[in-house]
């Protein structure tokens, strides 16, 4: 429960909200499986609804998990992008303060207050503390090891070598990523080619059980 309400607060969703919702999705199924028990009788045909019912529940709640994982892949994603520009404005010669203003631009809605952030830290505490938490926003611990690098050339200065060091650690961590993004559209692919598999089988199960029902009709007959 703990992990679900973290989640959810992850996600800016509100706790009651959503449960609000997930009751009046479940007394709307409740509706349904009664209304079939009163219609048909308690007979195999209500297995369907309870089994929707059922699986939507996990649905429901395993969502904000998938939700949480795919903005946190977004932000890793993002951040590639934008310190992508980074390096190119490092590499002209510009402060790290001044590329770290200009790369403000391209950053997303979600992105932004995280950058601000970062920019109004500095400001404030010229330690590797603002850094620290800039990269706390990410799971990735190499994104930790980029930001590190970044503030070792505000401490001791944008030398060449603090700039190959940058390029070195980001480098490993967009080829990462790059080969993480790959991977995922081809495990897309495979999963698309087994949904016409899965289709047919619940439509076969449907067929095989509407025949089960009709053979149960003709018995009752005779």
């Amino acid at each position: 429960m703990k992990h679900l309400k973290e989640n959810m607060a992850f996600l800016g969703l509100s706790w009651k909200k959503e449960l609000l919702l997930f009751a009046v999705i479940v007394f709307a199924f409740m509706g349904i499986i009664a209304f079939m028990v009163i219609l048909r009788g308690l007979d195999f045909v209500v297995i369907f609804p309870v089994m929707g019912l059922l699986g939507f529940t996990f649905f429901y709640f395993s969502r904000y998990g998938q939700m949480r994982r795919a903005k946190m892949e977004a932000l890793n994603r993002e951040f590639v992008n934008i310190f992508t520009y980074f390096g190119i404005y490092i590499t002209d010669g510009f402060t790290v303060y001044n590329a770290l203003e200009k790369v403000k631009d391209y950053c997303s809605e979600d992105f932004l207050p995280k950058m601000e952030g970062l920019l109004r830290g500095i400001d404030e505490d010229k330690s590797v503390e603002p850094y620290v938490r800039f990269a706390a926003h990410f799971e990735d611990i190499s994104v930790k090891e980029v930001m590190l690098s970044v503030y070792q050339m505000v401490d001791e200065g944008a030398g060449g070598v603090y700039i190959r060091q940058f390029q070195k650690l980001f480098g490993k961590l967009s080829d990462t990523r790059h080969a993480m993004d790959a991977a995922k559209r081809l495990s897309r692919l495979d999963t698309l080619a087994f949904l016409p598999l899965a289709g047919s089988g619940l439509a076969m199960l449907s067929l095989t059980m509407s025949i089960m029902e009709i053979m149960g009709g003709l018995m009752d007959v005779l």
